[in-house]
């Protein structure tokens, strides 16, 4: 069985679906008021949690034989934060997966993540790969660029589209390096 945290998301989904399409045991841990029926109906076993919610993580792992996460707090708001979701959140996930005797947990977190990064985001992601290097678990790491996806049409496409400045990082010459999430998944 694997956990998929963040299966309503992006990457998660597509992560999700594909294990499932491979004929793997698919978990997900889903957020109340989440939609997450295409992949139940698909075969995937919804389970009711939260990162924020250490018990509900517990019950998520039982059982798993590996956890894949694509989860943080972008675009979240609230009491989902950097702090609540990205560091103790992971940590809170970390743990009950070690506890539940998972063996391989796969991390997806972001270029750049560095446990001294002096912006939150990228702190937290690397504090949270720090954590799995001391985990005692076989573990995987993936740092992807931005998603073509999404972030090239939010960032530049949408405001040159309606007619509004478009934000280019150095000069406007500078290559960027972007990966479809399919690719990454």
């Amino acid at each position: 069985m694997i956990l998929v945290v963040g299966a309503t998301g992006q990457l998660g989904g597509l992560i999700a679906g594909m294990l499932l399409d491979k004929g793997k045991q698919v978990r997900i841990l889903v957020r109340p008021g989440s939609s997450y029926e295409g992949l139940a109906a698909a075969g995937a076993q919804p389970v009711t949690g939260d990162l924020k919610d250490p018990m509900s993580l517990r019950a998520a792992c039982d059982g798993v034989d590996a956890v894949v996460t694509t989860a943080n707090s972008v675009s979240r708001g609230g009491q989902d934060t950097v702090q609540t979701v990205d560091d103790a959140g992971n940590a809170n996930l970390i743990d009950a997966a070690r506890a539940a005797g998972v063996r391989h947990f796969v991390f997806v977190s972001a270029l750049g993540a560095d446990p001294d990064h002096p912006m939150p985001f990228l702190k937290a992601k690397g504090q949270t790969e720090q954590r799995l290097r001391t985990s005692g678990m076989a573990w995987t790491v993936l740092q992807p660029n931005l998603f073509m996806d999404t972030w090239i049409l939010a960032v530049v496409g949408g405001p040159a589209l309606a007619g509004q400045p478009v934000t280019l990082i150095g000069e406007g010459r500078r290559e960027h390096s972007i990966v479809a999430a399919r690719d990454v998944a």
